[in-house]
């Protein structure tokens, strides 16, 4: 009798065990986030951070969703059940929007096209993963790969309202800023060419009139003409002509996007300000350096003054 007694304690236990076991595992899953994933287009950078990001999330534990493209419209039931919405650039996120309100991060987006993307839905939970670095950075890369060049030019198209602080950046590293606001693509080439007689490098920012592949090329050629190089923002700009970038990958969007999420409460999302990106990376046009005539370190070294780990 003693033995059925302790047999059946044992059985109540396991059975309280194997109920507390599975309420803590009904738990974690009742409580993973719902996160659907839009991307503006299926190839090329967008479909490179959709890719990274949804495996790095699954491993986190929350349901991602890929619920689809401007080209083939959206999943509207899972759009209004999630918890997050990741938009793969602008256009992305301006069909998600649309539909629902849900709380929306964008990303393989300019600052510039961001503050117009907020201000069409001002009551939307929006916030972005930016693709602008921090100007400091582009300062301390231009100041590695030519550091007797104090001078630099900067065109200025929608992001005008940053001119202040971006004379205030470059003076804290010793540069000064000649400046030309482009309004229109006919004023370019005028604009650029009076930028490239006050200075002796150019700094290219993203901006959606003056990145355009037409202005991007008038661009390279003017300034290549005047035989000035050009500090960019893309390695696609470097690849075209530009002598250096410092830039973001998809992949590493898609890690510091990670990252910010798992410091999130399983049950709710609390959106940042808008990031600037933690990682970075560089590419270096060697061949255009030797055309203009101009001795650049090591890759290496490159990254380390670009990080902030000393002065050239």
């Amino acid at each position: 009798m003693r033995f059925v007694l302790q047999r059946r304690s044992y059985l109540r236990a396991c059975l309280c065990g194997l109920a507390l076991l599975l309420g803590f595992t009904t738990s974690s899953v009742a409580f993973a986030l719902d996160v659907a994933v839009v991307v503006s287009q299926r190839d090329g950078v967008h479909k490179a951070f959709a890719d990274a990001f949804m495996r790095a999330a699954a491993g986190l534990g929350h349901r991602v969703f890929d619920i689809g493209s401007p080209a083939e419209g959206l999943d509207d039931v899972a759009l209004a059940r999630a918890d997050l919405v990741v938009a793969s650039g602008e256009a992305a996120a301006e069909l998600a929007l649309a539909r629902h309100l849900r709380p929306t991060l964008v990303t393989m987006i300019a600052r510039s096209r961001f503050e117009v993307l907020r201000s069409a839905y001002p009551q939307a939970a929006l916030s972005a993963w930016l693709l602008d670095q921090p100007v400091e950075r582009q300062f301390r890369l231009l100041c590695a790969v030519v550091p007797e060049r104090m001078r630099v030019g900067l065109l200025l198209g929608d992001n005008i309202d940053a001119e202040a602080a971006l004379h205030a950046a470059a003076a804290d590293v010793g540069l000064t800023l000649a400046t030309r606001q482009v309004r229109s693509e006919k004023e370019l080439i005028a604009s650029l060419e009076e930028v490239l007689s006050a200075s002796e490098v150019l700094l290219a920012l993203p901006d959606p009139m003056l990145s355009s592949p037409t202005a991007a090329r008038s661009i390279l050629l003017t300034s290549y003409r005047y035989q000035k190089p050009i500090i960019a923002f893309s390695r696609a700009y470097v690849t075209a002509g530009a002598l250096a970038a410092v830039f973001i990958t998809p992949e590493q969007v898609a890690s510091d996007l990670i990252d910010w999420l798992r410091t999130q409460d399983s049950t709710r999302v609390t959106l940042p300000p808008p990031q600037e990106p933690v990682s970075f990376e560089i590419a270096v046009n060697r061949q255009v350096a030797r055309a203009l005539g101009i001795s650049v370190a090591d890759d290496g070294e490159l990254l380390r003054q670009t990080a902030g780990g000393g002065q050239p």
